[in-house]
């Protein structure tokens, strides 16, 4: 029998050749009329069913209630298999055609693979992070690679009186670019560039002690981590080695030069070339190379949230170089400016319009600062932002303040009932200082962390706009399109973050990051354990069948399209979509009623 569905993708597609072969051999086509009851609640169900042409209703017994509708791929009901007996009823709504895999024969794949078993038998999470793995046809040898005796360098160590000079003979002979230094209270590590720079640029001499010039903050990653997680340190610090530990104690260092020469990665090249630039030409070639770097990394299988959590990094720096080099040195300590929403919660990852803002030390400096910041707007236009649409940039004057300015501001926004205010404030808690004075945006935080205004109803004003977007899913629990698509901002990622966003602003979480933020929900104790993995696993999901879609639109600005389009699904992806957007609704249920929305 030839077989009319597909059969290549999740879950079928963790099967082997041969057990894809197997099951096709044991499938039968079942005809059920319109109206024929598929599947009571209490029988025993003969297999599992997929849906090959026409519409299954799951309801109670006697109808009254719809928890599902099923179409074409769609797998139904597995949990009548495993449980031995249905919960539900299931019913053709019109002529349907399904093909049955008898239990036995089921239970037989269950028990041979064990990505196949574990789909099945888990969350959404698990599922999607199964399904992720295999977007590519398999992770590639990059992600897989661990840190071993392969990649560790063993540790050369000195104590902190040895001299500079002996020291340098000491690398020179084991071959080494670095050493760590032992003192009585620390540890820290000593460069070949740190050697140059401290005897030829610095007030040192050959026999001045290793201690005066080491470097104490040491970053570390764990023996057995993933490479890729050591590149990313790497690349967030700045540097290009870190020290390797186990169970607590130094067993080597890891080199930057020795991770490259296992396998080739785009990611530190774009930083290190970022950070020598001497033009605004060549930052504006650096960032026109992230879309790139994306696109590779997404293709290799990396993890959404690791890159991310990457090209957060390298957009700051690359944020940071193009304000360094347009801003003069006595002015850099006067401002601190912001990136909000989704770049200031760590969460961008294509280009999406400039979202920014700007804290000023003194308001007798604003008309010295005027032109400096045209001219980084302008950069981070050549860089691929395009303008706010809303105008949310620090070249408006509404977001221009002192930290008094925006201190008075935020009181004026949470004291005001008006959407467009709790809005802006919503845009504004999302801030991360990522150029100049951080420390000038500590006080204007403080400002919305006040206990007394998190307590007022300004709480509940600050949560309804979760609600004033549909989620997309219809009266019988199916996926509710227009035209073919739906706007998974609006119907998904909006309402997940702000209600994540609302519930961390009353309770006062300083975190920007949504993920960040439902973990400390959690620990709070304002979400159970399922709760804050069903969003943490949706969110992701969200953003990750978002990425694959906006890599393929041919267009400028592939990162401000927010449309899926549903019919380049797989039946998968839009069966995990719909358990996502089941997990926003009950997210806007539990605001609704936890902030008392109804009345409002």
């Amino acid at each position: 029998m030839t077989i009319q569905i597909n059969l290549n993708q999740p879950p079928f597609s963790f099967l082997s050749e041969q057990q894809l072969g197997w099951l096709t051999s044991k499938l039968d086509l079942v005809f059920f009329p319109a109206g024929a009851v598929i599947l009571d609640e209490g029988q025993a169900a003969p297999g599992i069913y997929i849906v090959y042409k026409g519409v299954v209703e799951e309801t109670d017994q006697d109808g009254t209630q719809v928890f599902s509708q099923y179409g074409k791929e769609d797998v139904f009901d597995v949990r009548a298999v495993l449980e031995s007996g249905c919960k539900h009823r299931y019913t053709a709504l019109e002529e349907t055609l399904c093909y049955l895999l008898p239990a036995q024969d089921f239970v037989q794949l269950l028990n041979e693979s064990s990505d196949f078993s574990i789909y099945f038998k888990t969350d959404l999470g698990t599922q999607e992070q199964l399904v992720e793995q295999r977007e590519s046809g398999g992770v590639s040898e990059f992600i897989l690679s661990r840190i071993d005796e392969d990649t560790v360098r063993p540790a050369v160590y000195v104590t902190g009186q040895t001299s500079l000079a002996r020291v340098a003979a000491m690398m020179e002979e084991q071959k080494q670019d670095a050493v760590l230094v032992r003192t009585a209270r620390r540890t820290g590590i000593v460069t070949g560039t740190d050697l140059l720079r401290s005897t030829l640029l610095g007030d040192k001499t050959r026999q001045s002690k290793v201690a005066d010039i080491a470097q104490y903050d040491l970053i570390d990653v764990a023996y057995g981590d993933f490479l890729f997680n050591a590149l990313l340190k790497m690349t967030q610090h700045n540097i290009e080695r870190v020290v390797v530990t186990r169970d607590g104690d130094i067993v080597g260092i890891l080199e930057l030069m020795d991770m490259l020469s296992v396998f080739s990665t785009h990611s530190h090249v774009i930083a290190m070339r970022i950070e020598q630039a001497k033009t605004m030409k060549e930052l504006v070639t650096a960032a026109r190379r992230l879309e790139v770097l994306v696109d590779s990394l997404f293709n290799q299988g990396v993890k959404v949230v690791s890159i991310m959590e990457l090209i957060t990094t390298l957009n700051r720096r690359l944020m940071q170089r193009a304000f360094d080099m347009i801003f003069p040195e006595r002015l850099r300590n006067s401002v601190c400016i912001l990136v909000l929403g989704s770049e200031g919660r760590g969460e961008q990852i294509l280009k999406t319009d400039q979202d920014n803002a700007i804290i000023l030390a003194n308001e007798h400096d604003r008309e010295a600062v005027l032109p400096l910041l045209q001219r980084l707007h302008e950069a981070l236009l050549d860089f691929g932002y395009p303008r706010c649409p809303g105008g949310v940039m620090f070249i408006n004057d509404a977001w221009i303040h002192t930290v008094e300015g925006w201190q008075q501001r935020v009181d004026r926004w949470l004291n005001s009932a008006a959407p467009d205010a709790m809005m802006n404030m919503a845009i504004f808690m999302d801030g991360e200082p990522v150029c100049g004075n951080a420390e000038l945006f500590s006080p204007v935080k403080a400002s919305w962390q006040r206990e007394s205004l998190r307590s007022s109803i300004a709480s509940a004003w600050f949560a309804r706009p979760a609600l004033q977007f549909e989620t997309p899913l219809t009266f019988l629990g199916k996926i509710r399109e227009d035209h073919g698509t739906i706007d998974i901002k609006k119907g998904g990622i909006f309402p997940l973050v702000h209600g994540v966003r609302a519930l961390a602003f009353e309770y006062g979480i300083s975190e920007c990051n949504t993920l960040e933020r439902i973990e400390r929900l959690k620990e709070k104790h304002v979400l159970d354990e399922e709760g804050a993995q069903g969003l943490r696993d949706a969110l992701l999901l969200f953003l990750r069948i978002r990425l694959r879609q906006q890599l393929d639109n041919d267009t400028d600005n592939p990162g401000l399209s927010q449309q899926l389009k549903l019919d380049s699904l797989r039946s998968v992806d839009r069966s995990l979509l719909r358990h996502a957007l089941h997990r926003v609704k009950k997210l806007k249920q539990l605001l609704i009623n936890h902030y008392h929305l109804e009345s409002f």
